[in-house]
C-alpha cells in the first residue's frame, strides 16, 4: 500500500490562494529559514512545478510572503497552460493591490517582490516564445478556441496590475516584462480562431387547447406591434467590453464594501477606480463604439488628411463652429454636396 501511494502522482496546485482577502500581516520568515531556502534551490534547479508545490505548501499555513509569489504563479501556468492565465493575472492584481501591506516581510518587501515578480515575467515569456517557435503539441494547445475566454478575463486586468507596480515597488524592474507578456497574449488572442457557434434547436410549439383554438377565433384581431418599434423603444446597445465588464466588477464591489461598512477595503478600490477615471481611454472600455470610426478614417484618410492640414481656414472655422451649436442642420447642409460643403 505504501509504495502504490509514493507512486501515485501529487495533486494539482490550487490556482487561487492568492485570492483570499487577508486582514492580518502574516508571520515573518527568515531569509535563512529551510522552507524557504527549499523553494530556491528548486528554482535554482529549474524544478518549477516542485517548486510551487513548496511555495503552496506555505501559503496553506498562512505564511504570505513575497518571496513566495512568483515560484507559486509560475507553477501554476506551468501545470495550466494559457487556461490558467487569469489565475495568474488574478493572484499578481490580488497581492499588489488588496493585499499587498499584509505580505511579508516587513524589510526591504518591495526589493524582494521586484526581484521574484520579475524573475517569474522572464521565465514565462521566455516560455511562451520557446513553445511559439518550437510548434509543439503544447503550442497547438495553446492554438485552440477555449483559450481565447482564458486570455479575455486576463488582460482585463492588464492595466491595473502595471499601474500597481509603480505603487507597490517605485523602483522596480517588472514593467517591461510584463508588457511584453500583455502583448504576447494580446497577439496571440488575435490569432485565435473564433469558437464554432452552437446551434440552438428550435423551441417546439405547444399544441393549442381547442379552447383556446375557438377563443382566439372569436377574438377582435389586434395589430401586431411593428417589429422597428420593439427595437427602437429599447434603446441602443452595444457589446461590454473586457476592460468595461471589470469596471462594473469594481464598482459593484465598492457598493458592497460599503455597505458592509468595510471602509479599509472600499478605500482601496476606490483608489483604483479613481485612477481608471482619471485615465480613461474609451478606446480599451468602449471599442465598439469607435470601431466603425476608426474604420472610416482609415479607409478615407487620403481624402481627410489634406483638408485637417488647414482647420485655421474660415471656412473650417465656421463649419466647426456649426458643428459645436447645431449638429442636425450641420447634417442637412451637406447633403447634395461634393464633401466639401456649400
Amino acid at each position: 500500500m505504501a509504495e502504490s501511494a509514493k507512486s501515485l502522482p501529487p495533486p494539482p496546485l490550487q490556482p487561487n490562494l492568492l485570492d483570499k482577502l487577508l486582514d492580518a500581516e502574516a508571520p515573518d520568515l527568515e531569509s535563512s529559514d529551510d522552507r524557504l531556502e527549499k523553494v530556491n534551490g528548486l528554482v535554482s534547479k529549474s524544478a518549477y512545478l516542485d517548486a510551487a508545490r513548496a511555495a503552496e505548501a506555505l501559503l496553506r499555513q498562512g505564511l504570505y510572503d513575497v518571496r513566495l509569489v512568483g515560484p507559486y504563479l509560475l507553477g501554476v501556468f506551468v501545470e495550466g497552460g494559457l487556461e490558467a492565465m487569469p489565475a495568474v493575472f488574478q493572484g499578481l492584481s490580488r497581492t499588489l493591490l488588496i493585499n499587498w501591506q499584509y505580505f511579508g516581510p516587513r524589510e526591504r518587501k518591495d526589493v524582494f517582490a521586484d526581484g521574484g515578480l520579475r524573475w517569474m515575467l522572464k521565465v514565462l515569456n521566455k516560455h511562451l516564445e520557446h513553445h511559439e517557435r518550437l510548434k509543439d503539441e503544447t503550442w497547438q494547445r495553446w492554438s485552440a478556441p477555449t483559450n481565447r475566454e482564458p486570455l479575455e478575463q486576463a488582460l482585463t486586468l492588464s492595466e491595473e496590475i502595471f499601474s500597481a507596480f509603480g505603487r507597490a515597488m517605485p523602483r522596480n524592474g517588472c514593467e517591461a516584462p510584463f508588457r511584453r507578456l500583455t502583448q504576447w497574449l494580446e497577439g496571440h488572442l488575435q490569432s485565435l480562431p473564433s469558437p464554432a457557434p452552437l446551434e440552438e434547436p428550435e423551441p417546439e410549439e405547444p399544441a393549442e387547447e381547442p379552447e383556446a383554438m375557438e377563443e382566439e377565433a372569436q377574438a377582435p384581431s389586434r395589430p401586431a406591434r411593428p417589429v422597428r418599434a420593439a427595437a427602437a423603444s429599447a434603446g441602443p446597445t452595444m457589446p461590454v467590453s473586457p476592460a468595461l465588464a471589470q469596471l462594473m466588477l469594481k464598482l459593484a464591489a465598492f457598493d458592497t464594501l460599503v455597505a458592509r461598512q468595510d471602509f479599509q477595503r472600499a478605500s482601496v478600490v476606490a483608489a483604483d477606480v479613481l485612477n481608471v477615471v482619471e485615465h480613461f481611454d474609451p478606446r480599451v472600455y468602449l471599442p465598439a463604439l469607435f470601431s466603425r470610426f476608426f474604420a472610416g478614417l482609415s479607409t478615407n484618410a487620403e481624402q481627410v488628411e489634406p483638408l485637417l492640414q488647414s482647420t485655421e481656414t474660415l471656412s473650417f472655422r465656421a463649419l466647426d463652429q456649426l458643428y459645436r451649436v447645431d449638429l442636425e442642420t450641420f447634417l442637412a447642409q451637406g447633403t447634395g454636396t461634393d464633401g466639401g460643403g456649400e
